[in-house]
């Protein structure tokens, strides 16, 4: 797979995503709860993963297992933060503060890799981190620190974290493996949450009307864009994926437009061409090369 492949698919990916964010307002808005969304998406992403890959599932090897859970309990633990910290701060605080994984992800990479970053990281993440700001309406509404805040820059660190260890995976396993924990560790993590946050509570709903933004989570936003971006990550870097994903956000707009959650501004044209502009700078390459001599 090519690297613009990969990136076209990354893209994919972000409107998958993007499409989460009103079914997860719905979910929310009929009454299922948090735990409950993360538990039944959890599981409807690790079953669908063994029932397509059980061949290369049955065979990992111990080390494709330690980077899966890994990148998996990070994931899971950066959703839960920014459950916890919206409770406390503003949707554009936490819409911001999320994203300032692009600027740790260069960092992460340079310990963990042993890959420095260069000058030209370092423009594309002021741009995007400019983009989200103005997305969020962060110019205009000012941005406080509170309680709130912490979690949600927890949230950013470990969804980095998470990005920068799938593409830590080994060149020889499938890539199917660290979908696989993923989704079990996603589980987990929202029948932990159902169970100790929520008190193993059911809420007595129209279930035939609210599975449904539920079952899109599970087979979409989980199992075919988070398989995907597994898949695609092999390709690229783990700043230039970061850059990718800040996607998710204008996309989780302009479906919040379209389902009639939110209006147009024109803080969602500004912000996501902000955005293109740094995935643009950080893949374009600025030093000249060098004219081979003529030969006689």
């Amino acid at each position: 797979m090519s690297k613009q492949t990969a990136i076209l698919i990354m893209l994919l990916v972000t409107v998958i995503w993007g499409g989460g964010f009103p079914a997860t307002g719905l979910a929310l808005n009929l009454g299922v709860t948090v735990g409950i969304i993360n538990m039944v998406r959890g599981a409807i992403f690790t079953v669908l993963v063994f029932a397509v890959f059980h061949r290369q599932i049955l065979t990992m090897k111990a080390k494709d297992i330690k980077i899966g859970l890994f990148a998996g309990t990070a994931n899971v633990l950066a959703f839960l933060l920014q459950t916890i910290g919206t409770q406390y701060t503003t949707l554009s605080n936490s819409a911001f503060l999320t994203t300032t994984n692009v600027i740790m992800i260069p960092f992460m990479v340079w310990v963990l890799m042993k890959k420095r970053p260069v000058a030209k990281n370092f423009v594309a993440m002021g741009i995007c981190m400019t983009g989200t700001a103005v997305l969020a309406g962060v110019f205009q509404n000012g941005l406080t620190f509170n309680v709130g805040d912490i979690y949600t820059l927890a949230c950013a660190f470990f969804y980095g974290l998470s990005i920068v260890l799938v593409a830590m995976q080994p060149s020889d396993s499938h890539f199917s493996v660290s979908a696989f924990m993923m989704g079990l560790t996603h589980f987990l993590g929202g029948l932990f949450y159902f169970l100790f946050a929520e008190g193993a509570h059911i809420p007595a709903l129209d279930w035939k009307i609210a599975i449904l933004p539920v079952l899109y989570l599970g087979i979409f936003s989980s199992f075919t864009a988070q398989t995907l971006q597994i898949l695609s990550q092999r390709f690229v870097s783990p700043n230039t994926a970061s850059l990718v994903f800040m996607f998710e956000s204008v996309f989780g707009s302009i479906f919040s437009i379209l389902f009639g959650f939110e209006a147009f501004t024109v803080n969602l044209f500004i912000g996501g061409g902000l955005i293109m502009i740094s995935l643009v700078i950080s893949e374009v390459e600025f030093k000249k090369k060098k004219p081979k001599p003529l030969t006689e």
